[in-house]
């Protein structure tokens, strides 16, 4: 019995000596902190920084992009407002031409209507004094064939009652008149 005693107490005393979870020993816990630091260190210096320095040049990336954002934002306003005035003044343009043609074809138009008017007053004109022409001319022929016909009446109505000889006065008295 003696020896499964010394046994069991050896059991006892090994699981005593041995660090559990639950009763960590003080070496153990001191490593861990001093391997916990060591680690921290080793990681500030290759990758904490780095890090740091990244995230440092990220966020300078990053305010340098909303500045530059915000001076695109600003110049596109600025030309928004240009294209607006432009635009503005575009129509306005327009609307001057516009109106400026529309007076333009007035004018054209009222002048067209007073040369056509003049025209035509020229053209009755001209064919007024063409009318008249023509009518004195043709009253002329009418006289002078009216005249040719009196003495060709004339003529055969005296020589059935004249003689030659009371002709021949007759004749000599005209042509003394004429």
């Amino acid at each position: 019995m003696n020896d499964s005693h010394d046994v069991s107490m050896t059991q006892q005393e090994v699981s005593h000596g041995q660090p559990s979870l639950f009763s960590p020993e003080f070496n153990l816990i001191f490593l861990t902190w001093v391997t916990f630091f060591i680690l921290l260190a080793v990681l500030y210096k290759f990758a904490w920084r780095p890090i740091l320095t990244l995230l440092d040049q990220r966020e300078e990336n990053i305010r340098r992009s909303v500045e530059e954002a915000e001076k695109i934002r600003q110049e596109f306003l600025k030309i928004e407002e240009t294209r607006k005035r432009i635009l503005i003044e575009a129509d306005t343009k327009a609307k001057d031409i516009v109106q400026q043609s529309r007076k333009s074809a007035i004018n054209a138009a009222k002048v067209i209507d007073d040369k056509a008017k003049e025209e035509a007053q020229l053209l009755i004109e001209n064919a007024r004094t063409e009318i008249k022409a023509e009518f004195d001319r043709s009253r002329s022929i009418l006289r002078r064939q009216s005249a040719d016909l009196a003495v060709a009446f004339s003529q055969k109505l005296l020589k059935k009652e004249l003689d030659e000889k009371r002709q021949s006065e007759l004749l000599s008295e005209l042509i003394k008149e004429v």
